[in-house]
């Protein structure tokens, strides 16, 4: 993956990013690199040299905004066409139902995580992708609310972004700020990247939402 501002990093410097941004301290960095103390301090001072004079936690959320942004460009540029057949098509009530079900198939067979939400933030269809991603069945997932996909303490600021979405809907990505964290059913938490595509309907406006795992598109860079 290209990393765009974060071209200069070594892979080692990568491994120490993510490591911070899963939780790991120093320590534990070093323990599962099998490097030690001082040379932990030595790579923050070389990704300070190339990233800024950030402190530990400025210099974690820079690099996911970094991942985040590549990572969403490479989902819109992947899923542009799929995005656009819903955006021309969704037009009417009919046309919608119509759509879902004509859609149902390419949709359930599509590489990332699919969700189509009403205005009311309920989910009124997950496609086989986001069901594993979030370790649900597609059924259990149906009539959810959204924002129990994300973490409790970030529940009430979804709800604002949604809303403030709603008002002013258009093809743009969410949460590239940390690489928004979601919720799987088992409590387990994610870094994911999300394209939104809100489409008006007689029944209100509905909204495709196109996710990937954040932390899985950056599987090759986590150490043995």
């Amino acid at each position: 993956m290209v990393d765009g501002p974060m071209t200069g990093l070594s892979n080692r410097e990568r491994q120490l990013l993510l490591m911070a941004a899963s939780g790991h301290t120093d320590q534990s960095i070093a323990n599962h690199l099998g490097i030690s103390l001082a040379t932990v301090g030595t790579y923050w001072g070389r990704v300070r040299i190339k990233l800024g004079p950030f402190n530990r936690t400025e210099l974690v959320a820079n690099y996911l905004k970094s991942q985040a942004e590549v990572t969403v460009a490479s989902l819109k540029q992947e899923n542009r066409q799929l995005i656009d057949d819903l955006d021309h098509k969704v037009k009417t009530e009919a046309a919608l139902r119509a759509s879902v079900e004509m859609f149902r198939g390419l949709l359930d067979h599509a590489p990332d995580a699919i969700l189509i939400v009403n205005e009311k933030g309920r989910i009124e269809f997950a496609n086989k992708q986001a069901a594993r991603l979030f370790g649900y069945t597609g059924e259990e997932m149906i009539k959810m609310h959204v924002e129990d996909l994300v973490p409790v303490q970030l529940r009430e600021g979804h709800i604002q972004y949604r809303l403030e979405y709603n008002s002013r809907p258009e093809t743009r990505p969410m949460g590239n700020h940390l690489g928004t964290l979601a919720l799987r059913k088992d409590g387990s938490e994610f870094h994911m990247a999300t394209a939104l595509s809100g489409m008006r309907t007689p029944r209100g406006l509905w909204v495709t939402c196109i996710i990937r795992d954040l932390t899985e598109s950056l599987s090759d860079l986590k150490p043995a």
